[in-house]
């Protein structure tokens, strides 16, 4: 398997969130937590706009390298509701080797607490959060309100309030980066 620089950023924060997170459940889960993650700084995978929200096809086919090269597990999981989840995790034998492509990166210590933050969030409250986040970075003039209004209309299958509620992440990303600018730098 060769290498870029883009490809181990991607493999990295990748990476990051399974290791913050330990398991993750639901392929929209890992979608929306790689998202916010990779819109702080990241830059590591391109998305667009889908059914669930913000959604990266080569961040499925990353995974699905991963998975094939047996360095992450994906195990299905029934539900009462005849769906099936996907719960995602590193594998016992390449833990490390996932674990050495942060180390090549960056001092990943702060974006591992936002990733055990996010992991709190269920699938659903996720998937408003990103929809908010990516509806204000397409147009970074929008209001919060104003996306909040486009995510109702986007996402009819949620209350207003639940939408509203979606604001915290706006709270949570800015808390981070605040702490983010604190941080004395090495140099």
């Amino acid at each position: 398997m060769t290498y870029d620089n883009s490809r181990l950023r991607r493999l990295a924060l990748i990476s990051l969130v399974l290791q913050s997170a330990g398991r993750i459940i639901g392929r929209t889960k890992l979608q929306k937590m790689v998202y916010l993650a990779n819109s702080i700084g990241w830059k590591a995978f391109d998305f667009k706009y889908h059914n669930y929200g913000p959604f990266s096809d080569s961040l499925a086919a990353e995974l699905d390298n991963m998975k094939n090269y047996g360095w992450i597990e994906e195990r299905e999981i029934p539900t009462s509701q005849d769906r099936l989840l996907h719960e995602y995790y590193f594998s016992n034998k390449y833990k490390q080797t996932g674990l050495s492509q942060l180390s090549k990166v960056e001092d990943t210590t702060p974006n591992g607490k936002l990733v055990k933050q996010l992991n709190k969030f269920s699938a659903d409250d996720l998937q408003i959060m990103s929809t908010l986040v990516f509806l204000q970075a397409q147009d970074p003039s929008m209001s919060e309100e104003q996306a909040i209004e486009m995510t109702r209309e986007l996402k009819p299958q949620f209350s207003k309030e639940a939408i509203s509620k979606g604001r915290r992440i706006f709270a949570i990303m800015k808390d981070f980066l605040d702490f983010q600018r604190k941080q004395p730098t090495i140099g």
